[in-house]
């Protein structure tokens, strides 16, 4: 199971909307499945957009990233400014362009030349440029205003923390990271597996944000080591963004059993120190047959990454249909390639075990009925069961937010115990902010990234008195990025990209 050892040529497929590696070079190995695009397919690739007026792929992020300013410098060969078009908003270029689900429902969905055939493959150019600076080009870090005097806690160090850390550094502010994990990145550290995410382009991307200036305290966790109150105490404003990690409780009988394990503990074992640390010392002994409850990212994470520690037969089971999982279709897949197995209309109605130790689980049958308010048919039991004989049960059903800190402090909370804001993102404690998941439960990546640096547009506000002057971040960057002027000034170089004073 070792990583970065394989003859990555050798093993490569190219397959629309990526080139990567066969299925069979991916059973039992952690590298990652993406491979990257040569110079000339990233600058054909990017020459095949049409420079649209009006860029729906821009409007869609949720970041505004410069799609249609990447794609025009690319196609010339320019990747520094393609680079920096991008870093202009999104302070994670690398970790986006793997883990957003462009062409499922973000950029490369809206890409109107996708409409007459293949939509441009955003994230592979985005990994190109992003890659290149990394590891051959390294650009300067955006410009920092003139030092405000003003400070800023920012309460968890994930994407929504770093966004938001980032973009208040730029303003000029002092800010402070604190983070209960020894490292940066939070769920896009431990909840997304290194197949899909190395942990190095994220870490890269996190420490150039440290290197702006950011400090940061990790190992602290706020509401034990330190109060919210302490730090609202020491700063002129505090951020909280502590993602979503209140696990949804299975209520199934025979969860107590030995073998069914919680699918948001098993990743964080699995990858929080490092995939190749855990593999030196492995916490779970899984068996060859494995149970994987759930349909969403987390759970698809989960069966990918337990086929490759066990190298024996994983199983999803969904109580909808493979039309009403909320993955990315590539994924899925994905999987299915490397031999995930799948089973639909079916949901846990008991653990069965003897000892104390997992030895099967009941299943009840489904069938879809109405449409629920998630917008999909509900899944109802038809009174039939089947039990499947399994070694080990991963169950990753959903989780909230993480309600430790406003628990703690006392603030006023909305759904499953998210964190209540006002249209300020201020909280019901003057000064307090929150963003990301800790606000509306889990999210991609990218729009936990695009609240982050909402919040900071708004704190910014509050600390300089600007609040009756509101700037729209979405205005600012899509709405001006839109305009002839702008689109000229980009192509001749001469656009402008300080944030929003």
């Amino acid at each position: 199971m070792e990583t970065g050892k394989l003859d990555l040529k050798k093993e490569r497929v190219v397959e629309y909307p990526f080139p990567k590696l066969k299925a069979e070079a991916r059973r039992g190995n952690f590298t990652e499945v993406q491979l990257p695009y040569t110079l000339e397919q990233a600058m054909a690739e990017a020459d095949r957009c049409i420079n649209c007026p009006n860029p729906i792929c821009i409007d869609v992020c949720p970041v505004q990233t410069d799609i249609r300013g990447m794609c025009e410098a690319m196609a010339r060969g320019d990747i520094a400014t393609a680079y920096n078009r991008v870093r202009e908003t999104n302070a994670f270029p690398g970790t986006t362009a793997r883990c957003c689900p462009q062409l499922d429902s973000l950029c490369e969905a809206a890409c109107v030349v996708g409409n007459a055939g293949h939509s441009i493959a955003v994230g592979m150019i985005q990994r190109f440029v992003a890659d290149w600076e990394r590891e051959k080009s390294r650009q300067p870090n955006p410009a920092i205003a003139a030092d405000t005097g003003k400070s800023v806690a920012v309460v968890g160090g994930g994407p929504a923390g770093l966004a938001a850390s980032e973009l208040l550094r730029r303003f000029g502010h002092s800010v402070t990271v604190y983070e209960e994990l020894p490292v940066l990145g939070g769920t896009a550290w431990y909840g997304i597996p290194d197949y899909h995410l190395p942990k190095d382009v994220l870490q890269y991307e996190a420490g150039r944000i440290v290197e702006m200036g950011v400090k940061v305290k990790t190992g602290v966790r706020v509401g034990k080591d330190v109060t919210l109150a302490d730090l609202m105490s020491q700063y002129d404003a505090v951020i909280v963004a502590t993602g979503a990690k209140d696990v949804s409780k299975s209520d199934t009988p025979g969860s107590e059993l030995k073998g069914v394990i919680d699918g948001y503990k098993f990743l964080e074992d699995v990858f929080v120190k490092g995939v190749d640390a855990y593999l030196k010392r492995p916490k779970y002994s899984l068996g060859k047959e494995v149970l994987v409850i759930g349909g969403g990212d987390s759970a698809l994470d989960c069966a990918r990454t337990a086929l490759r520690l066990t190298g024996g037969r994983v199983t999803i089971v969904y109580r909808r249909t493979e039309v009403e999982m909320p993955v990315d279709p590539i994924l899925i897949e994905e999987g299915k390639e490397e031999g995930l197995q799948l089973r639909f209309l079916m949901a846990p109605e008991s653990y069965n075990g003897t000892g104390g130790k997992l030895k099967s689980a009941t299943m009840a049958v489904m069938k879809l009925g109405d449409v629920d308010a998630s917008g999909r048919r509900s899944p109802v039991p038809t009174g039939e069961e089947v039990e499947i004989p399994c070694d080990s049960v991963i169950v990753a059903i959903g989780r909230g937010p993480n309600s430790s800190v406003q628990k703690d402090a006392g603030l006023k909370m909305g759904r499953k115990n998210a964190i209540a804001v006002d249209d300020h993102w201020q909280t019901s404690a003057k000064g307090a902010f929150a963003a990301g998941d800790v606000v509306t439960g889990e999210s991609l990546v990218v729009k936990a990234m695009s609240q982050g640096r909402e919040a900071a547009q708004r704190v910014h506000e509050y600390l300089m008195n600007l609040e009756k002057s509101h700037v729209s971040l979405y205005d600012y960057y899509f709405v001006r990025r839109t305009s002839p002027d702008y689109y000229k000034e980009m192509i001749d170089g001469r656009a402008d990209s300080r944030p929003p004073a």
